[in-house]
């Protein structure tokens, strides 16, 4: 597979990025390739494991933060919904549907990643 169809696969706009990352590919690349190490969803997930509000609301926001910059649109969109939701003060128990959803495209979209990077060594 080639870089630009793990793009294409995960749901990044590659030309948009390249253009707001100032031409530079590699940069995007680099970045892409090292998703799957940020510890970000995993605290994500510690937090609305203990019903920590405060802590899922950050981590949730850095995460569509970190989704923007890279263009990976679904993610982006996910933890926008789910932190719209945290916003809005909907109870705890009732964010689960946002939860399994952005596990699910996180496994998805870390797991393309990790794929990807197998076949680049193996």
């Amino acid at each position: 597979m080639e870089f630009h169809e793990l793009l294409e696969q995960i749901g990044v706009d590659a030309p948009a990025t390249v253009a707001r990352l100032g031409g530079m590919e590699s940069i995007l690349r680099r970045f892409i390739l090292k998703f799957p190490q940020d510890p970000t969803f995993s605290a994500l997930a510690q937090a609305y494991d203990i019903r920590d509000m405060k802590a899922l609301e950050r981590h949730v926001h850095t995460l569509k933060g970190l989704t923007a910059n890279l263009g990976i649109e679904p993610l982006r969109q996910l933890s926008a919904e789910y932190l719209e939701q945290i916003r809005n003060a909907v109870p705890p128990g009732e964010l689960t549907t946002y939860q399994r959803q952005l596990t699910q495209e996180y496994r998805r979209v870390t797991q393309s990643i990790t794929q990807f990077l197998a076949e680049q060594t193996g």
